[in-house]
């Protein structure tokens, strides 16, 4: 499934973030999706399984936050229910980093749990799978870190301006 294109015209041809009643029922589906995605610690996660494009969602959360808080219903818990599933969408991923992740965290584990001493562990192919991708690991939790902060700041950003 394409997160947005042209799966999401055939799927919700009329959906409109910037409409109250769309934007939440996008955003019901996106919380829907992280919800099972963090209970089931599959994050990251694949960009394409979101159920609309990465903006969609964010303009239809933007567009809850500010209906909630100009009828004064945004609550402090809903406020950061909504900040974190804004901030969420930066561990949705390319398919192919989010499987460099996956294989780095599993052979990590898999390091972890093998009862070989330290001169033989560097021999599996864990290790080696550590070795080769370790440095690209990195740089994808510290982008995915500088775009879930930036995320932040925008969501504050607009709440300030409610």
């Amino acid at each position: 499934m394409l997160a947005g294109g042209p799966l999401l015209a055939i799927v919700a041809p009329s959906m409109d973030p910037l409409d109250p009643l769309d934007a939440q029922q996008i955003v019901v589906e996106y919380a829907r999706l992280l919800e099972r995605d963090i209970s089931g610690d599959r994050h990251p996660a694949r960009v394409d399984s979101l159920p609309f494009a990465k903006p969609i969602i964010k303009t239809a959360i933007q567009t809850s936050v500010t209906q909630l808080a100009l009828s004064g219903q945004l609550t402090a818990e809903l406020r950061e229910y909504f900040e974190t599933a804004f901030t969420c969408l930066a561990e949705y991923l390319e398919g192919e980093l989010v499987d460099l992740v996956t294989e780095y965290r599993r052979s990590a584990e898999q390091l972890t749990v093998e009862s070989l001493l330290a001169r033989d562990k560097t021999k599996t192919s864990a290790w080696q799978t550590l070795v080769a991708s370790s440095s690209l690991a990195g740089e994808v939790a510290r982008a995915t870190t500088i775009e879930a902060e930036k995320l932040r700041r925008e969501f504050h950003g607009f709440l300030m301006a409610v």
